[in-house]
C-alpha cells in the first residue's frame, strides 16, 4: 500500500486565509451575503448554524460518551486504517493522523510528541466528538457525510478554536447501508498541505473499501440463497423478497414482481443495483429486524406493507452470517405467525420530519429546515434548498404543501411555498399590492407574493 506523503507547503495561510476569516466573521453574525468561500464549506457553514446551532467560539467538542457495539468486520476496519494512520504519520512531516469511528469519536491519533502536544489543546484527540452536529465543519465531521475527500484549511472551519489547523479527512462507508462506518484524517498547524493530500488519502482508503464491497456482495449472496430456499418452501400465491441491511431490495419472486413491478427479476448481487423504495418502511423494518435478531436469533416479526400495489401481510424473518445480520425475508401469509413488528415513536416522528427528493434518478432526504422555498413547474415542484436544486418525490404544488405545511411553508402564489424560518428580506412587488421575499442577504433571489397571500404573510411575520 502506498502510504507516501504528498507535498506540504510551509506557511501560514496569507490573504486567502485572511478573507476566508472575514467571510467567516460576516457568516456567524448572520449574513449571508459571503463570497470566495468554496461551495462545500459554505453548506456546511450553513448546517452548523442553522440546523446544528453550533457555537462556533467554543473551545471543545462534546467528549465520547461510551462505544456502541461493532462487528468483527468494523473493528477490522478500524485496526487497518489504524496502521495507515501510523504511516502517513510516520511518512508526513509535522501531521497529525486520526481515526474515527461513523459518529465522528476519534479512536486514536498518531504524530510527533509537539504535533500532539498542539492538536490536544485543541480537543484533536481520543475521546472527543468531532461530528459536523456536534462541532461544525471540519474535516473529520463533515467527511462523514460524503465519499470523496474533504478538506477544510484554517477560517474555514466553524468553530474558532481549529482557525489555526488544516484537516483533511475520507470516510469509509458501509457500501449497503450507507452510513459512515471510519474517517482517516491527516491534519497540520499552521501549514497549508498541497492538493495531492486528498489523491493520497483517496489511495489510502481504497483498500478497505474494495474489502467492505466484497464482503456486501458475499453477504448478499448468503441472502439469495436465504431467499431461494424460503422461495421453494412457498406456494405460487405467496410473495418472497430478500431485502438487505440497509432495506434496499436485493430478490423477489414472481408474485412479488406482480404485485410491485419495479422489484428485480434478477437477485442484485452488488449493493448499487439493489432496488431502493422511497418509502423508508424498508429501512425500518431491517433496522428492526437486526436489533431484534442479535438478541433473539429465532426471533420472526410480521407486519402489513403498503409498498405494494396491494397491502399485504408479511412475517420478517431475519438472516445471518458470520458477519452478524445481512437482512430479512419477507414472506407474504395469512396466518401470521411472527411478533407484530411496531416502529418506535421517535424513529416514526424522525421519519416523519423528513422530506423525499430526488436528484440524477437517486433520492434525496432533507431536512425540513434544509429547503428555503419550493417553485412549481407544471406538475413537476422544484425544492431549492442548501444542496442545490431538488425535484421533490411527490407531484403538484398542492401535494407538496401538504407535505410541507406542518415545518412552517406558506403558500405565497400559485406557484411558490417559502420557508418561513428562511425568509431573509421583503420588497415590494412589481403590482400594487404585492410583495417579494428573499431567503437571501443579497437580494438576487425574488419570490412573488401574490395579493391574496400578502395579509396572511404580514401577519406571520408581524409586518
Amino acid at each position: 500500500m502506498d502510504t507516501t506523503a504528498p507535498h506540504v507547503v510551509r506557511g501560514a495561510f496569507g490573504e486567502r486565509g485572511r478573507r476566508t476569516r472575514a467571510a467567516w466573521e460576516r457568516f456567524v453574525a448572520g449574513d449571508d451575503d459571503v463570497q470566495g468561500v468554496p461551495c462545500l464549506i459554505l453548506l456546511s457553514w450553513y448546517r452548523s448554524r442553522d440546523r446544528y446551532l453550533v457555537d462556533p467560539l467554543r473551545t471543545s467538542p462534546p467528549p465520547s460518551i461510551g462505544a456502541g457495539g461493532t462487528s468483527l468486520l468494523q473493528d477490522s476496519v478500524f485496526t487497518q486504517l489504524g496502521g495507515i494512520a501510523a504511516s502517513l504519520a510516520d511518512h508526513t512531516d509535522g501531521s497529525l493522523t486520526t481515526v474515527t469511528d461513523g459518529s465522528g469519536r476519534i479512536l486514536g491519533s498518531w504524530g510527533a510528541d509537539e504535533i500532539r502536544r498542539r492538536a490536544a489543546q485543541s480537543n484533536l484527540a481520543p475521546l472527543f466528538t468531532w461530528s459536523e452536529a456536534a462541532a461544525g465543519t471540519n474535516g473529520m465531521g463533515t467527511a462523514l457525510g460524503r465519499t470523496r475527500p474533504v478538506s477544510v484549511r484554517g477560517p474555514e472551519h466553524w468553530c474558532s478554536c481549529l482557525h489555526e489547523w488544516t484537516c483533511n479527512g475520507v470516510s469509509v462507508k458501509d457500501p449497503v447501508t450507507d452510513q459512515p462506518v471510519a474517517v482517516l484524517n491527516i491534519s497540520f498547524w499552521r501549514q497549508d498541505p498541497s492538493r495531492a493530500i486528498s489523491s493520497g488519502l483517496e489511495r489510502a482508503v481504497a483498500p478497505l473499501r474494495s474489502l467492505l464491497l466484497e464482503r456486501a456482495v458475499r453477504d448478499g449472496a448468503d441472502l439469495v440463497k436465504a431467499f431461494l430456499e424460503a422461495e421453494r418452501k412457498a406456494t405460487a400465491d405467496d410473495a418472497v423478497v430478500a431485502v438487505d441491511a440497509g432495506g434496499n431490495v436485493v430478490a423477489a419472486n414472481h408474485r412479488a414482481r406482480t404485485l410491485e413491478d419495479r422489484l428485480p427479476a434478477i437477485p442484485a448481487l452488488e449493493p448499487g443495483e439493489r432496488w431502493r423504495a422511497a418509502s423508508p418502511r424498508l429501512r425500518e423494518i431491517a433496522a428492526e429486524a437486526g436489533l431484534r435478531a442479535t438478541k433473539e436469533p429465532s426471533w420472526i416479526g410480521t407486519g402489513r406493507l403498503d409498498l405494494l400495489s396491494i397491502e399485504t401481510t408479511f412475517e420478517f424473518r431475519p438472516v445471518t452470517s458470520d458477519n452478524g445480520f445481512i437482512g430479512v425475508l419477507l414472506v407474504s401469509t395469512d396466518s401470521p405467525q411472527g411478533e407484530p413488528v411496531h416502529v418506535p415513536a421517535e424513529v416514526m416522528e424522525g421519519a416523519r420530519n423528513r422530506i423525499v427528493g430526488i436528484c440524477e434518478n437517486r433520492l434525496i432526504i432533507l431536512t425540513p429546515n434544509e429547503i428555503r422555498y419550493a417553485e412549481a413547474d407544471r406538475h413537476a415542484v422544484w425544492l431549492v434548498t442548501d444542496r442545490g436544486r431538488v425535484r421533490a418525490a411527490s407531484r403538484g404544488i398542492d401535494n407538496v404543501e401538504r407535505e410541507l405545511a406542518p415545518f412552517g411553508f406558506l403558500r405565497v402564489h400559485r406557484g411558490y411555498l417559502v420557508n418561513v424560518q428562511r425568509i431573509r428580506e421583503v420588497d415590494q412587488g412589481f403590482c400594487k399590492g404585492t410583495l417579494t421575499v428573499s431567503t437571501q442577504h443579497h437580494g438576487r433571489e425574488v419570490i412573488p407574493v401574490a395579493r391574496r397571500h400578502v395579509p396572511r404573510l404580514r401577519t406571520v411575520l408581524s409586518i
